[in-house]
């Protein structure tokens, strides 16, 4: 299992191909199958060579691979600006670990400087925290009135555990155990927050075979093919020479 979070600074490199990309005219995006009608912007990248090529400069994806970790999905720009009226989807301390299938890991490059804007919190090593507890027994059992108990929840989590703000300069890079933990947006009105996102897990991957269409996996590394759900090369079985 993966730790539970950390962060790399100065990801230039990517932080560069994800602006270029913002506003695409050279195909390096798509638009998702399923929109979002809460963020700005919503679009999916493509992985390409020169995407993984990028990625491979970070050692964090070589450490994701050796634990077992595959891509879940193509990696995602997003940007929302908070005008105070809709929260969006994560409006409670939640997990990604669904069904038992806990383990799931998200990255998140914060493309522009992101201190007192809208944010992520996580509440770290939560696996076995009473908050966490507390939000299993709710979410799997729906009944009325239970958005007051998730709301008593947020507060406990907010007055009793430790909390980390996602956020700081641009080109930070967080990771982050997001199946395991604890976390939340935290809308603040009037403000942006425009970021690069990828799930990784420990599962199925969803990536399909037109997806991975632009990729020669025999031009990267070896643990590409673990990230990527790909078979690993077959060796060729020695030949022995009947004397």
């Amino acid at each position: 299992m993966f730790q539970s979070y950390g962060y790399i600074d100065n990801a230039s490199k990517l932080g560069d191909y994800c602006r270029a990309s913002l506003n695409d005219e050279n195909d390096r995006t798509h638009l998702p199958d399923v929109p979002n009608d809460t963020w700005e912007l919503y679009k999916c990248l493509r992985l390409t060579d020169e995407l993984l090529e990028i990625f491979g400069e970070l050692e964090v994806f070589q450490q994701l691979a050796q634990a077992g970790y595959r891509l879940r999905e193509e990696p995602t720009l997003i940007r929302w600006t908070y005008s105070g009226r809709n929260r969006g989807a994560a409006d409670h301390y939640h997990h990604d670990g669904h069904f038992g299938k806990g383990g799931q890991v998200s990255l998140m490059l914060l493309l522009e400087e992101n201190v007192g804007k809208t944010h992520m919190r996580l509440v770290p090593d939560s696996r076995h925290a009473f908050g966490r507890k507390m939000y299993d027994a709710l979410w799997s059992a729906p009944f009325r009135g239970r958005g007051r108990l998730f709301r008593l929840n947020d507060w406990l989590i907010e007055c009793f555990s430790k909390t980390i703000r996602l956020e700081g300069p641009k080109d930070r890079l967080y990771y982050f155990n997001a199946g395991d933990n604890l976390h939340k947006a935290f809308p603040v009105a009037n403000t942006t927050r425009t970021i690069f996102h990828l799930n990784l897990t420990l599962f199925e991957s969803r990536l399909t075979p037109q997806q991975l269409s632009k990729i020669n996996p025999d031009a990267h590394a070896a643990y590409w093919r673990q990230l990527l759900d790909l078979e690993p090369v077959s060796r060729p079985q020695p030949c022995v020479i009947q004397s």
